[in-house]
Formats: structure tokens, sequence, C-alpha cells
């Protein structure tokens, strides 16, 4: 009877954990680049500028003719919105393609959690039918656990019914918007795009041809964005270039860059500068992660190294502490999803 309760109660546990992993992201890079032909309709194929860098590509896609009106309130179902914002990224609209991006990228999270909870609670009833005899105590247990999907599941319907009746996007499209949005400069896209974000893990097959391209792309757009001074691409990189791996995942940007000691050096250092890591409780993952990264870099590091790691922290912004740039931050280097209204951002060639 013993074994019985502890195989229900193990159960319960592992199907809680299931719903996060599902949303997971990681993975390899693979062949091919997208043809404009391939391009679904309304959705602008961005293609990389040859022979020239994709910061630079980013200043010419900014060019584009830009709405001036302001993004639509992110309470607006997407259905009522969502061929305005088609139109404004087909023109060149960098804040209207991170929105679709996000808007379709938290639907599909929110219906792939809703689908992990569904299946979860079902394998639970089968679990408890397949007992021949329940006692009180995994009867309990049970409910508790029904009664933890339903709060879950009543959490997710908000989101889902702001997508209701909006066909969604395919991977290819909606990794192309992040990136659109991404090569004009547009930093809550940047950081997303670079850091692999925009990649999922039940999605990879579909998106092989987009991740070759993020492969040449991800480290100059990490870049520029780290050298605004955003710290969630400055972390990022850091860890990338170190070479980090914590033995569960690697990072798409970790395997899209060579590791380089000045480069991590250098990036460790204009973080440890910035006031958003400064503010981070000291015994915060990433603030311990920064100060010891710090301290075994310098102390593997050459005099020229240091040199060229200091000359290269010198010439990273210091931006005042955000709010939300301790929030966007995860230990491991990953980055946290972009919400819809972190798109009303101006592309950063907009804003010098």
């Amino acid at each position: 009877m013993r074994h019985r309760t502890l195989v229900i109660a193990a159960a319960a546990v592992l199907f809680a954990g299931g719903v996060g992993y599902l949303a997971g992201r990681g993975g390899h890079a693979a062949p091919e680049t997208p043809s404009p032909t391939t391009a679904s309709a309304g959705v602008p194929f961005v293609a990389p500028v040859e022979g020239m860098p994709p910061g630079r590509a980013a200043g010419r896609q900014a060019a584009a003719p830009q709405a001036d009106a302001p993004l639509p309130d992110p309470e607006t179902p997407l259905l009522q919105i969502h061929d305005t914002l088609v139109r404004r990224a087909a023109t060149g609209d960098a804040r209207a393609a991170c929105r679709l991006a996000a808007e379709h990228e938290r639907c599909e999270s929110s219906r792939q959690q809703l689908r992990a909870v569904d299946a979860q609670k079902a394998q639970m009833t089968r679990s408890l039918e397949r007992q021949s005899t329940v006692t009180e105590l995994m009867q309990q247990r049970a409910t508790q656990a029904r009664n933890r999907l339903r709060g879950r599941r009543d959490s997710l319907a908000p989101v889902l019914a702001n997508c209701e009746a909006v066909p969604p996007l395919s991977p290819t499209e909606r990794t192309r918007y992040w990136r659109q949005a991404a090569l004009a400069g547009h930093l809550p896209a940047m950081r997303h795009y670079a850091s692999g974000s925009a990649f999922r893990l039940h999605e990879l097959m579909d998106t092989l041809p987009a991740l070759q391209v993020y492969r040449r792309e991800a480290e100059p757009i990490a870049l520029r964005a780290a050298s605004h001074g955003d710290v969630a691409s400055m972390y990022a990189l850091a860890l990338a270039y170190a070479s980090f791996d914590d033995g569960r995942r690697r990072s798409f940007l970790a395997q899209s860059v060579t590791p380089d000691l000045p480069r991590a050096l250098g990036w460790f250092t204009a973080l440890a500068q910035q006031p958003a890591i400064a503010a981070l409780p000291d015994r915060h993952p990433v603030a311990l992660n920064v100060a010891r990264h710090l301290a075994e870099l310098q102390a593997a590091a050459t005099p020229d190294e240091v040199a060229q790691a200091n000359r290269l922290a010198a010439t990273v912004q210091v931006r005042a502490t955000e709010p939300r740039d301790a929030l966007m931050l995860v230990d491991n280097g990953s980055v946290r999803d972009v919400r819809p209204d972190a798109c009303d951002a101006e592309p950063l060639a907009a804003t010098r």
C-alpha cells in the first residue's frame, strides 16, 4: 500500500515539472538559408546583406518607412489588431514585427502548456484507475494535484482568450519576424533573437534553415545589443565567450561563437560596472556567477589579455538601472521571453 501511495505522489511531482520543461529551449544549428520565395504572405523576407555585418544591415533596415503611431494596447485581442500589425511590419516597422512575434510566441507557449496540463491530468486519472485500492491519502494527494493543474489552466485562460480565432504563425514565420526586428536594431528583439530564445526545442526541425542563418548573425547582433549596455545580452555573450557549460544545456549563442578569454573577461568586466548588476542581491545567482567568472578569468589572463579586456569594457555603454534589466537575467545565460508591451521600444538607430 505504501508503494502505491509513493507512486501516485511521485507521478504528481513529475507531472508538475513537465509543464516547465516543455516550454524550454536549446539545441544545435543546421543547414540552408531561407529564400524569398518561401516567405509566407504578409511576412517580409529580410535577407542578409552580402559583405556587410548585420550591425550595418540593421541600420539599412531601420531606414525603411516606419509608422509613427503607437502600437495597440497590449490588452487588445490579437484578432482585432493582427492585420494592422502585419501591414505595419511589411513596411519595415520593427516594433510591429516584434509585437507580432511576441504575441504569437506567447500564444504558442500557452497552448503548449495547456496541452501539457491536460495530458498530465489524463495521465494521473489513468494512474489512479489502475490501482486496485485507492486510499484516502492517495485520493487527497490526487485532489491536490488536480487543483494545482486547474490553477495552472485558469492562469493560462486570459492569454488563450486573447489569442482566440487567430491562425497561428508557423515557427519559421515567427522567427522571421524576430529577425526582422533584430536586424532593424530593436533592442528587445535583438536580445531575444541573438540569445537563441526565438527557437523552441519542440520546433527545431521546422526551423533548421533559419537556424543556419542565425548561426552567422547571432554574434554580431548580440555584440551590438551588448555594446549599448543591454545587460542580458552582455551576460549571455560573456558566458558564451567563456565557454560556460553547466552540464545541462548549452545556449545557441554559445554554439555560435568561438571561446575567447579576453572577450569573456572584457564582458564580465563591463557587466560588473553595470548598475543593474550592482543592484542585485549578493547571493543572486547572476551576481555570484559574474564575480566568480571575473575572478577566474583575471587569474588565467596574461597582462596583454587583461589590457585587451579593459579596452573592450571601456567601449560599453553604462545604462541607468531599469527594473526590467534584472528581470531578464537568468543565471545560465538564457533570456526570458519578450512581453508584447516591451515591443513599444524604439529601434536603436531611431534613438541616436
